[in-house]
């Protein structure tokens, strides 16, 4: 098989042909790293990229206080994102398994970015890599639940097709607006995003538990300042605060992002979610049968119900993904 044929059954590069990949396999050169092996240090001058056939590797980030930030990926690129920086290596990466791929320099990279429709798909999984490094926000529910707030992280789609966490054929109905179960593909879409233009909080029980809430906005392509929004909470978790934590943290990642406008699209019996918006004297409209809609401004922080120090956590947590490449 040549090199480009093995590039083509990788996931990264699903679709591609392998005409079209044949000039990146040229420039690359072929990677064994037993176990162990360090493969990049955080630091060092950015001079190659890999891409990871086989094996795992622990990515390790120290943050500037100190804290060692950890996380696991299997396969994929890696050593993109200093590349495409022009900046020093992020993190230090750690060959967990017996590791095989490919290692790529200035010209490969410049052939991987010449490849037609490759670049935001390389910007999405390197803002998806970082947020992988952001500390969550603790946030506590109406009735005293701790939980965790974090922006989507790669992996969360299959936490929730495939977790334990109930949402019920009603929620989904609410949802989605659709008695149909979202499918893969669209949960994949709704999960993997770029953090400028489609932004997701989710909320988890606890540092490594379940998602068991999510909210989005995604920017309107003819107005920058508009973003259509969207919440889903699992049916055990209804009823105790956790849609209006996560309208706020919505609210103040829209203010980083530039967002002056909140769309919604609900069901006209959605009362949950209408209540939400008419605390902000939301203007509704019938969109069509059984749909109302509505714009409102975002509000500021300070009309949020949420204390000072977890907006100011939420706010430094939604600067560091959507400004991660500035």
């Amino acid at each position: 098989m040549t090199v480009a044929a093995e590039l083509a059954a990788l996931p990264l590069f699903t679709g591609f042909a392998t005409d079209q990949l044949s000039p990146l396999a040229a420039e690359l050169t072929a990677l064994r790293a037993p176990r162990g092996d360090v493969l990049m240090r955080q630091g060092e001058k950015a001079l190659s990229f890999l891409i990871i056939a086989s094996g795992d590797v622990e990515v390790r980030h120290i943050d500037n206080d100190g804290h060692t930030l950890v996380a696991l990926l299997s396969g994929g690129l890696i050593g993109e994102i200093a590349l495409l920086r022009n900046a020093a290596r992020t993190a230090t990466v750690v060959a967990i398994d017996d590791v095989s791929g490919y290692v790529g320099y200035e010209p490969a990279f410049q052939r991987l970015l010449e490849i037609p429709g490759i670049a935001p798909q390389l910007v999405r999984t390197a803002r998806q890599r970082l947020a992988a490094f952001i500390t969550p926000v603790p946030v506590e529910a109406r009735d005293g639940t701790e939980l965790m707030l974090r922006p989507v992280l790669p992996g969360d789609t299959q936490r929730v097709a495939h977790g334990q966490v109930m949402f019920s054929p009603e929620t989904l109905y609410r949802r989605f607006l659709s008695v149909r179960t979202p499918t893969e593909t669209v949960l994949t879409y709704l999960f993997e995003v770029d953090y400028v233009d489609h932004f997701v909080w989710v909320i988890t029980d606890g540092d490594d538990g379940p998602v068991i809430a999510d909210a989005r906005f995604v920017r309107d392509h003819n107005d920058p300042t508009l973003a259509e929004i969207a919440f889903t909470v699992a049916d055990a978790y209804q009823g105790r605060g956790i849609g209006t934590l996560l309208f706020a943290a919505l609210a103040i990642a829209a203010r980083v992002d530039g967002i002056e406008r909140f769309q919604a699209r609900v069901l006209s019996d959605n009362l949950p979610a209408r209540a939400l918006l008419d605390r902000l004297d939301a203007p509704w409209v019938r969109d069509e049968p059984g749909i109302v809609s509505a714009t409102i401004d975002v509000p500021d922080a300070e009309k949020l119900p949420v204390n000072p120090k977890t907006v100011n956590e939420i706010r430094d947590v939604a600067r560091q993904v959507i400004r991660a490449f500035e």
